[in-house]
């Protein structure tokens, strides 16, 4: 494994932002950087030529500007939350709304907004990039945050959350990555996908999830069979089947010559497809966001996103690279 560590630029209040690249030895590489903890890079070698799969910016200045939180961290809590004050076992707290009257990935708060701190170390067959600080916010308690990329030799990726609190509080962080397999301004409609999941959530026009769970089948969320994805627009959450055989996402280029799996121990994933250039309606973004459920706190059988104090919790997910030539 190879790890290169190398400024990536100046803040304005002239903090350094640092780029964390780890390389293995088919050469797939990704790159962290501290800002926000973002997933800035994940390329692979195809015929000794490099191939970006992210949806991604190769200036700083492009990530302090980034509505769409392009590769950011979120959280603590990723989504939408559809309150704004919280009683969690006695832990009260009040949090600013910044969309419609909600909290979309919590605000004034986020993980996405900071700089970390990084550090990067070879483990041999794998190498990783370990990012810490504590937030001490809008939230309740003093949270203790790490977020970890490890990449192995055998194109696995795992990005691993954890979290400790001084006190009861809410804890469902995420990586906002954006995915394009052919290059990040082409046409995605075309792109396979398939998500391991038989129900989504019902959402308001404001994207909060109402509460209701509803079936996919004949819907345009039906992707239990992999197929394109055509040209609808999807800002919405599957319920992961639990009893899964398999990863719960999976998605192929058109010719079907290399296939990125996503799975995670929570029981949700959120789709969106977007396309950061304003001038043009063709969707280049797919956002795969592997989380609990949107809104979970506020919806019994959502899931548990509660962070009781003093203990920790942590979330993995995992990423695979599958190439037709490496069958």
């Amino acid at each position: 494994m190879k790890v290169v560590e190398k400024d990536f630029g100046q803040l304005p209040d002239g903090k350094i932002v640092t780029a964390f690249t780890l390389e293995n030895i088919k050469h797939t590489q990704i790159t962290a950087i501290s800002y926000g903890a973002t997933w800035q890079s994940f390329s692979v070698e195809r015929d000794g030529v490099k191939q970006e799969l992210l949806v991604q910016f190769d200036d700083l200045a492009a990530y302090l500007d980034n509505p769409f939180h392009f590769g950011n961290t979120i959280g603590r809590v990723g989504g939408r939350l559809s309150k704004t004050d919280y009683d969690i076992n006695g832990a009260h707290f009040t949090l600013t709304p910044n969309d419609h009257g909600n909290v979309l990935h919590s605000g004034i708060n986020g993980f996405d907004a900071v700089n970390w701190h990084g550090e990067a170390r070879n483990l041999g067959t794998a190498a990783e990039i370990n990012f810490t600080r504590t937030f001490d916010d809008e939230f309740a308690g003093q949270l203790a945050a790490q977020v970890t990329y490890r990449l192995d030799d055998e194109d696995r990726l795992d990005i691993i959350f954890s979290g400790v609190s001084t006190e009861n509080t809410l804890f469902n962080p995420m990586t906002h990555v954006y995915f394009n397999l052919v290059g990040k301004d082409q046409d995605i409609s075309r792109h396979k996908l398939q998500i391991a999941s038989r129900q989504h959530l019902e959402v308001d026009n404001h994207a909060i999830p109402t509460g209701n769970v509803i079936d996919n089948q004949n819907t345009k969320f039906d992707f239990a069979h992999l197929h394109a994805l055509g040209q609808e627009h999807y800002d919405d959450a599957w319920l992961l089947d639990s009893s899964r055989q398999g990863e719960g996402v999976g998605l192929t280029s058109p010719d079907e010559s290399l296939t990125l799996t996503v799975d995670s121990d929570r029981n949700g994933v959120v789709v969106f497809t977007a396309n950061p250039d304003d001038s043009s309606d063709i969707k280049t973004a797919l956002a795969i966001e592997m989380q609990t459920l949107p809104d979970a706190v506020n919806h019994e059988g959502f899931g548990d996103i509660v962070l009781p104090a003093n203990e920790t919790k942590t979330y993995t997910v995992t990423y695979q690279i599958k190439k037709s030539e490496d069958k």
